[in-house]
């Protein structure tokens, strides 16, 4: 059995490709394409992560629109009968190009921002755009000539237009202003209110204000 001993055996080689290793080749390729993976999948969910962002800016923009919209509509439905002397005015006015409207109207009641008020006494209220800001400027004493008698609060910021029309009944016409002295008070009013969103995109609500004049 010695002859055994003295054969050689011989050394098998792995051929290079085969199933028992991977050429650096294949690595760098599996490596980019796991890349290009992650790359789709992250940008993908960034997109859908962004979009569903601005949606939610921009509802909770359009909710705060539509709040301060409702406020006005509450005083503008239970506005009192005007006088000769404080008529129901509406300005139409136009400020870097777009609308930039002013209304002043006497209310009944408590108003935002005046706890004093009593719900029996008469407020003069004013609505106007002043640069990107809308405005309401309220007086309790209708004939106070003091500043202690009026009252400011800021609605709305980065406001791009405030327009207002006005239905005439006898006409059966909308106006772009309103001349209180003549006309009496509105049947109903139309507002828009744009403002200027993220992006620099411009959102305009509008709201409806039936005031029940005949």
């Amino acid at each position: 059995m010695k002859w055994l001993r003295s054969v050689p055996i011989p050394f098998r080689q792995v051929p290079q490709g085969s199933e028992y290793g991977f050429t650096l080749v294949e690595i760098l390729l599996a490596v980019a394409l796991v890349a290009m993976m992650a790359t789709l999948v992250f940008g993908s969910l960034y997109a859908t992560t962004s979009a569903i962002d601005t949606v939610r800016t921009q509802s909770a923009n359009e909710q705060i629109v539509r709040s301060t919209l409702r406020v006005m509509a509450d005083e503008l439905s239970v506005s009192a009968p005007p006088t000769k002397e404080l008529p129901w005015v509406g300005i139409n006015a136009l400020y870097d190009g777009q609308p930039a409207d002013t209304i002043a109207f006497l209310t009944m009641g408590e108003f935002r921002g005046a706890e004093s008020v009593k719900n029996t006494e008469t407020v003069r209220i004013v609505y106007i755009r002043e640069g990107d800001r809308l405005l309401r400027f309220a007086r309790k004493n209708l004939y106070g000539m003091t500043d202690e008698s009026v009252e400011q609060v800021e609605l709305a910021t980065r406001v791009k237009g405030f327009n207002v029309r006005y239905y005439d009944s006898k006409s059966n016409l909308w106006l772009d202003e309103w001349d209180g002295q003549r006309l009496g008070t509105p049947k109903a009013i139309l507002i828009e209110l744009t403002l200027l969103q993220e992006k620099t995109e411009l959102q305009t609500v509008r709201q409806w204000v039936a005031l029940g004049a005949s």
